[in-house]
């Protein structure tokens, strides 16, 4: 099937939405992108991402129901799927993230795994810190991350 490709200004500046085979495969932060240099369209396959999104980055939804599709590697879907348990306002430490996955020792793989996430904020690996209790980085930028969390209500160092 055709790809779609969407754009969203938000606080955390313009998100870049896919959408294939009517399943939401990748959001990008598009952080230096100046957000009047995008013109948004209205397409009706990502107003319910659109929608959902706008309600979490307000505060008023805690929980996604967008069709997605995970994809990657056997060991990023594994931590992927893991992470999908994660709640609202909960954490998750690389360490534990690594074990409940099945790969007890492969703390730095998980960390790269989740750097390849396609799908932030959906599959939330904004919520996995450090074992210190640190925040630890976020591929959309450490900013992002800290925002995201505070909005959840997690502790974090």
């Amino acid at each position: 099937m055709k790809k779609y490709i969407d754009y969203m200004k938000t606080e955390l500046g313009v998100l870049q939405l896919t959408i294939k085979d009517d399943k939401l495969i990748s959001i990008r932060y598009l952080t230096n992108q100046n957000k009047n240099d995008i013109e948004i369209q209205y397409l009706k396959k990502t107003e319910l991402i659109k929608e959902q999104l706008k309600k979490y980055l307000s505060g008023k939804r805690k929980k996604f129901t967008v069709p997605f599709k995970i994809e990657g590697s056997r060991l990023q879907k594994d931590v992927y799927t893991n992470l999908l348990e994660v709640k609202y306002g909960q954490t998750i430490s690389y360490k534990e993230l690594a074990k409940k996955s099945g790969y007890p020792k492969a703390y730095r793989a998980v960390g790269t795994a989740l750097s390849k996430n396609k799908i932030p904020i959906i599959i939330p690996c904004h919520r996995v810190i450090r074992s210190d209790g640190a925040m630890g980085n976020y591929t959309g930028g450490r900013w992002i991350k800290k925002i995201l969390l505070e909005l959840e209500g997690c502790e974090f160092n």
